[in-house]
């Protein structure tokens, strides 16, 4: 008998901007069909920290739910917003920790800004190693669609109007190219005043148009 490979995937992106970070992901699940075009992978972490989820969607959401606490934790035990790299060491931690005895399999992207260092993008990979304080990072099946766009049009102290366009563009060429990935994108805006939801349906006519 032979063996059906499944065919996975999402595109979660994060941009640096002049005032804070954006964090947008696709909504699109599949296994080998598509699942659903509406699933969320972006989730508030805390008050002033944000991150989006690749990988299995039942260790994703295990993730998120026992993270989420712990870092209310960190803030009630100090009365402040958790920092940053509190939130990504905590997250780094427990990646590591679940992918050698669960053997959970989870990427993230996590932004967000506080009064100690300001605004500060990561990528945490599933097996628990984290690269900080980037301008920009895509994960998923189809970031090698969007690697090229960032590479080629990032710059830096975008406003952010120029940042949500630009990510408007990697979406686009990623569910061009990426059938795993689709169903439009949300976003979401971290500055020191707080987090905004940003929400946007690429429709068929826009693949083809541009």
């Amino acid at each position: 008998m032979s063996e059906e490979k499944i065919k996975t995937g999402t595109t979660c992106i994060g941009i640096k901007f002049k005032d804070g970070i954006l964090i947008g992901a696709d909504r699109r699940v599949t296994s080998y069909k598509i699942n659903s075009d509406s699933f969320t992978k972006i989730f508030e972490l805390s008050n002033n920290v944000v991150g989006t989820i690749s990988g299995g969607v039942a260790d994703a959401q295990r993730i998120i739910r026992i993270i989420k606490s712990e870092l209310k934790l960190i803030s009630l035990k100090n009365e402040r917003n958790v920092y940053v790299n509190e939130a990504v060491m905590v997250l780094t931690n427990y990646q590591y920790s679940t992918s050698r005895t669960s053997g959970a399999i989870v990427g993230m992207i996590v932004g967000g800004y506080d009064e100690l260092n300001g605004a500060s993008l990561n990528e945490l990979s599933p097996e628990g190693s984290l690269i900080s304080n980037q301008n920009y990072v895509a994960i998923g099946s189809g970031s090698i669609f969007v690697d090229g766009v960032l590479t080629t049009e990032y710059k830096e102290n975008l406003t952010e109007k120029d940042a949500l366009k630009l990510m408007e563009k990697c979406f686009i060429s990623a569910f061009r190219n990426d059938t795993a990935s689709g169903g439009g994108f949300i976003a979401k805006i971290i500055t020191k005043e707080g987090i905004k939801d940003v929400a946007k349906k690429i429709m068929k006519h826009e693949l083809v148009n541009e």
